[in-house]
């Protein structure tokens, strides 16, 4: 894959670090930079699973699309803003705190020459029971992954979303989704099965945070419940417009 890269030709050199890339979202992983988990450079903590079906950016299309398959990324700084997709490893001086060990899509990417990070798009993708085992974690963490995959997919929750304004129980059960969500994790937690700044790389982010891409934000009532207020934008209806 690094052939991918050095037969692209950019002007890497002449970056102005702005930052602005960076800003945008830390890198995904592929399989060259698998030598970068094994060796400690990233931790579970320093990255995010997107699961199959959340919407993302696919900057060859240029639009938003669900995701067809599993992505693991940089994540943004633990208890950043939702809206807030810096790279961790960005410092306030706009420098790479992990310059010369970078993922190969760093590497790749010059923002006026995107040629070959676009050449890199879906290749070689590390997922994550991959990087578990680059990371030497316990082999039963694929366990809980599949468990929670099972009770919170996203295919479930887009056959759910355009029905529950209307429909109490596809309300219902869309929310005994989100509540799985929470608690799993929470039981995760508890059982010290992993450290509350790992889940989003373990259990990918939570629902509570990514159900706004069907217009309806997930809000935590004073008695522990959850309630759901639909929302003016509901990205995933634009998603699918683009791709009709």
């Amino acid at each position: 894959m690094a052939d991918l890269v050095n037969a692209q030709p950019h002007k890497k050199a002449e970056c102005r670090r702005c930052g602005t890339c960076c800003r945008k979202g830390g890198p995904a992983l592929h399989s060259p930079d698998g030598e970068l988990i094994s060796e400690g450079v990233l931790r579970a903590r320093d990255l995010c699973t997107f699961r199959p079906g959340e919407l993302v950016r696919d900057d060859t299309l240029g639009r938003i699309v669900p995701l067809p398959g599993e992505l693991v990324k940089i994540a943004a700084p633990y208890g950043a803003r939702p809206d807030d997709w810096t790279c961790r490893f960005l410092t306030e001086k706009n420098l790479c705190f992990i310059h010369g060990r970078q993922p190969i899509e760093c590497r790749a990417f010059y923002c006026e020459a995107p040629e070959a990070l676009l050449a890199l798009s879906g290749k070689d993708s590390l997922d994550r029971k991959a990087v578990r085992g680059l990371l030497g974690a316990p082999a039963w963490w694929d366990e809980l992954m599949d468990a929670h995959s099972e009770h919170c997919s996203y295919d479930r929750l887009t056959e759910l979303a355009p029905r529950i304004a209307e429909d109490e129980e596809a309300r219902r059960a869309f929310l005994e989704i989100v509540e799985y969500d929470r608690a799993f994790r929470d039981l995760v937690v508890e059982k010290k099965a992993a450290l509350p700044e790992e889940l989003d790389f373990l259990l990918g982010r939570p629902l509570l945070r990514t159900v706004i891409m069907y217009g309806l934000d997930a809000r935590v009532r004073t008695d522990g419940g959850i309630s759901l207020v639909q929302t003016s934008r509901n990205v995933r209806e634009e998603a699918r417009e683009n791709l009709r």
